[in-house]
Protein backbone atom coordinates (compact mmCIF):
# COMPACT_ATOMS: atom_id res chain seq x y z
CA UNK A 1 0.00 0.00 0.00
CA UNK A 2 1.35 3.69 -0.78
CA UNK A 3 0.77 6.47 1.55
CA UNK A 4 0.27 9.70 0.36
CA UNK A 5 1.73 12.50 2.50
CA UNK A 6 0.17 15.83 2.77
CA UNK A 7 2.19 19.14 3.38
CA UNK A 8 0.96 21.98 4.47
CA UNK A 9 -2.10 23.78 2.41
CA UNK A 10 -4.43 26.87 2.17
CA UNK A 11 -8.04 28.05 3.08
CA UNK A 12 -10.03 29.81 0.54
CA UNK A 13 -13.96 30.77 0.75
CA UNK A 14 -15.72 30.51 -2.22
CA UNK A 15 -18.28 33.88 -2.81
CA UNK A 16 -21.07 34.18 -5.50
CA UNK A 17 -18.37 35.48 -7.86
CA UNK A 18 -15.61 33.68 -9.44
CA UNK A 19 -11.98 33.61 -7.57
CA UNK A 20 -8.49 32.50 -7.28
CA UNK A 21 -5.75 31.28 -4.83
CA UNK A 22 -2.15 30.26 -5.49
CA UNK A 23 -1.44 26.51 -5.48
CA UNK A 24 0.79 25.87 -2.57
CA UNK A 25 3.96 24.77 -2.34
CA UNK A 26 4.93 21.10 -1.61
CA UNK A 27 7.27 20.64 1.76
CA UNK A 28 10.10 20.72 -0.31
CA UNK A 29 9.26 24.37 -1.65
CA UNK A 30 7.95 23.16 -5.41
CA UNK A 31 4.94 24.02 -7.06
CA UNK A 32 2.69 21.30 -6.13
CA UNK A 33 1.40 18.66 -8.67
CA UNK A 34 -1.31 16.68 -7.37
CA UNK A 35 -3.83 18.74 -4.55
CA UNK A 36 -6.73 17.58 -2.48
CA UNK A 37 -9.67 19.84 -1.96
CA UNK A 38 -11.73 19.65 0.47
CA UNK A 39 -14.65 21.38 1.50
CA UNK A 40 -15.20 22.22 5.12
CA UNK A 41 -18.50 23.98 4.87
CA UNK A 42 -21.15 21.54 5.72
CA UNK A 43 -23.95 20.83 2.99
CA UNK A 44 -21.81 22.99 0.81
CA UNK A 45 -20.24 22.88 -2.68
CA UNK A 46 -17.09 24.81 -4.54
CA UNK A 47 -16.52 24.19 -8.13
CA UNK A 48 -13.19 24.47 -9.20
CA UNK A 49 -10.64 24.54 -12.12
CA UNK A 50 -6.86 24.56 -12.57
CA UNK A 51 -5.83 27.73 -13.88
CA UNK A 52 -2.67 29.56 -15.20
CA UNK A 53 -3.18 32.95 -14.09
CA UNK A 54 -4.87 34.66 -10.93
CA UNK A 55 -7.25 36.60 -12.92
CA UNK A 56 -8.76 33.38 -14.71
CA UNK A 57 -12.44 32.62 -14.04
CA UNK A 58 -14.61 29.65 -13.83
CA UNK A 59 -18.21 28.96 -13.54
CA UNK A 60 -20.29 26.00 -12.34
CA UNK A 61 -20.87 24.83 -16.45
CA UNK A 62 -17.05 24.91 -16.87
CA UNK A 63 -15.28 23.34 -13.21
CA UNK A 64 -15.03 20.22 -11.05
CA UNK A 65 -17.78 20.46 -8.32
CA UNK A 66 -16.39 19.55 -5.09
CA UNK A 67 -19.13 18.46 -2.10
CA UNK A 68 -18.62 18.39 1.64
CA UNK A 69 -18.25 14.95 2.02
CA UNK A 70 -16.48 14.22 -1.00
CA UNK A 71 -12.63 15.17 -1.22
CA UNK A 72 -11.40 15.17 -4.57
CA UNK A 73 -7.81 14.62 -5.89
CA UNK A 74 -6.80 17.54 -8.72
CA UNK A 75 -3.47 17.23 -11.10
CA UNK A 76 -2.35 20.93 -11.30
CA UNK A 77 1.25 20.70 -12.77
CA UNK A 78 1.72 23.36 -14.55
CA UNK A 79 -1.02 25.69 -13.31
CA UNK A 80 -0.26 28.12 -10.88
CA UNK A 81 -3.57 28.95 -9.40
CA UNK A 82 -6.85 27.24 -8.40
CA UNK A 83 -9.92 28.89 -9.36
CA UNK A 84 -12.96 28.52 -7.31
CA UNK A 85 -16.85 29.81 -6.98
CA UNK A 86 -19.88 28.52 -4.78
CA UNK A 87 -22.34 26.30 -6.42
CA UNK A 88 -25.08 26.50 -3.78
CA UNK A 89 -26.62 29.70 -2.12
CA UNK A 90 -24.15 30.40 0.73
CA UNK A 91 -20.29 30.85 0.33
CA UNK A 92 -18.05 28.14 1.36
CA UNK A 93 -15.09 27.34 2.98
CA UNK A 94 -12.38 24.68 1.33
CA UNK A 95 -8.92 23.32 1.63
CA UNK A 96 -6.39 22.90 -0.95
CA UNK A 97 -3.50 20.46 0.15
CA UNK A 98 -0.48 19.31 -1.51
CA UNK A 99 -0.31 15.44 -1.99
CA UNK A 100 3.13 14.08 -2.45
CA UNK A 101 4.51 10.49 -2.60
CA UNK A 102 1.98 9.05 -5.04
Amino acid sequence: MRVLQLAPGVQATAGAASATVAIPDDSSGNRAKLVRISVITASEMVVVRPVTSGLATVTTANGLPVIDSEPCLLWVAGHTHIAHIRARTNDCVFNITPVENY
